[in-house]
Order: C-alpha cells, then structure tokens, then sequence
C-alpha cells in the first residue's frame, strides 16, 4: 500500500476515534496538570526562601517533582469531592476567600488623623482600668476549720498595734502559692488569682490600714491597700497601636462583608419553611 494510503488511512482512523470518543469532557480538563516556567520559578523562589540558597539541579528536580505530585492529589482530591465532606478543607477555603477580601483593606494605612478620630468616638474603649497594690495574710479554712476566722480576726488586732514586715506575712497565717505583696492589680486580675469577688472588695478597701477577714476562693484574708491608681482615659498616643490594630480589624471585616454580599447576589439559596423562619424570623 502506498505511504500516501497509509497516511490518509492513519487520519481517518483517529477521525473515527475521535467522533466515536467525543469532545473532552469535563474529567479529562481536570485531568490535566499544565506546569509552565512560571510554576518553576515558584518552585526555586519557595526552595531559596525555605533554605537560603539557590537549589542544586537534583533538589530543584525533586523539589518540582513533589509539586507536581501535590498538584495531581490535589486536583484528585477536588475531582472526588474532598473538599465538600472535610469541615477542615471547607474551612481553609473560606478563610482563603476572606484573606483576599481581607488584603484590599489592609492595604490602607490610616493616618494619624484618622485613628485621633476613631479614637473620640470610643475613648470609653481604651479606659485605662484602676489598679491597687496590696499586702494580704492568709488563713486556710480546711486546716483551721471555724478556727480560722477568729484566727484572722486576733491577728488583725496585733498588727494593727505592730507593723509586720512583708517578709513575714506568711509566718502569721498559713503559707499558699500566692504571694504576699502584690503590686498594681486590676479588679480583674484579683478575681483571676483569687476568685470571683475578692478583687471586687479589695479595690474598693480604703488605703493604708489591715482589713479582713476577706473571703476568696482559698479561705481568708487579711488585706491592706498600700496604693491605688485610679482609672483613667489614656491620650490616643498611648494606645495608639491597638487603636490601629483594631481599625485594621474593622476594616478586614467590612471588606469581608462586602466581598460576600458581592458573591452571594449571584447565588441562589433554597430552604424550606422551617429554616425560613429560622433565617428571617424576629431577632432574639
């Protein structure tokens, strides 16, 4: 058979296979995996960050070789529906979504002006909250049992007469893990250490005298108030990072709110009645 036979033969055969077979479907776009030029340079830019160093032919080799291989798996991983089923792959996407959102915001700086005017509008915000410094002896109600209030109670009048040294309060009361002197504590910071409402009562204590006993979540105390700072607004100077910080935070989220409204117009969500009324029914 002459070669010209063979070739149109040749064509008409993969004419037929093709009309047999049909157009590329949608799994076979899947399928294939372009890596370019650009996708290398990735590769050796991601390796030289990584090690500090350019990469030997051999480790760039094996270094695109596991992208590739991730790339397939991944492309595999969508092909299968692997990110619908895992909560922890819907997630990353989502957060990848906000992230680009999120990115047009924080690339405006606001000016000094601006945070100053942020900053009058929420002064309350950045309330600098009292803090008091204090000694306090304690009285551990396990061992003493009802003893230990008019334990603290005898004690009470013998420093009242006698100063004690800090260095030995602990040898008029029972020893603990908490220390004896404490300096500038907020209320919340006592209620934290001690539990709920001893550092209520300690701020509100008047300075320079032993009182007590005072109930914690350990037993009682003898407490004296050495030195209060009241709470005070700061100058928009002194919080001025966390003002920035929490503009920044503002600013992500209304970039994200209005990526999503964008998004969502071209989508149509369809529920039935009972989540209806749960989704449009009266706020709580």
């Amino acid at each position: 058979m002459p070669v010209i036979h063979l070739l149109v033969f040749g064509a008409l055969l993969a004419l037929l296979m093709a009309v047999v077979k049909g157009p590329p479907t949608e799994r076979e776009e899947v399928n294939r995996v372009v890596i370019s030029n650009a996708d290398l340079e990735q590769v050796r830019a991601r390796w030289i960050r990584t090690w500090n160093r350019t990469p030997t032919k051999l480790e760039l080799r094996n270094a695109l070789s596991e992208y590739i291989r991730q790339e397939v798996l991944y492309r595999e991983a969508l092909a299968r529906g692997l990110d619908r089923e895992d909560p922890v792959v819907r997630l990353a996407m989502v957060n990848k979504l906000n992230m680009i959102a999120a990115a047009q915001a924080e690339a405006v700086e606001p000016t000094d002006e601006e945070i100053k005017a942020y900053f009058a509008l929420r002064q309350e915000r950045y309330r600098i909250p009292a803090t008091v410094s204090f000694m306090h002896i304690y009285f551990n109600k396990d061992k003493r049992g009802e003893q230990a209030r008019r334990d603290a109670k005898e004690v009470l009048g013998i420093i009242g007469q006698q100063e004690p040294r800090p260095e030995k309060l602990s040898d008029l009361g029972d020893q603990s893990m908490l220390q004896n002197v404490l300096v500038e504590q907020t209320e919340g910071e006592i209620n934290r250490m001690f539990g709920a409402g001893f550092g209520t009562t300690v701020v509100s204590l008047e300075r320079d005298q032993w009182q007590g006993p005072v109930e914690s979540g350990y037993g009682l105390h003898l407490v004296k108030v050495y030195n209060r700072v009241e709470s005070r607004v700061p100058d928009w100077t002194e919080v001025g990072k966390q003002i920035h910080a929490d503009m920044l935070y503002e600013a992500r989220k209304a970039a994200e709110d209005l990526f999503y409204q964008e998004i969502a117009a071209r989508y149509r969500v369809v529920y039935d009645q009972a989540i209806a009324e749960l989704l449009e029914g009266e706020r709580d």
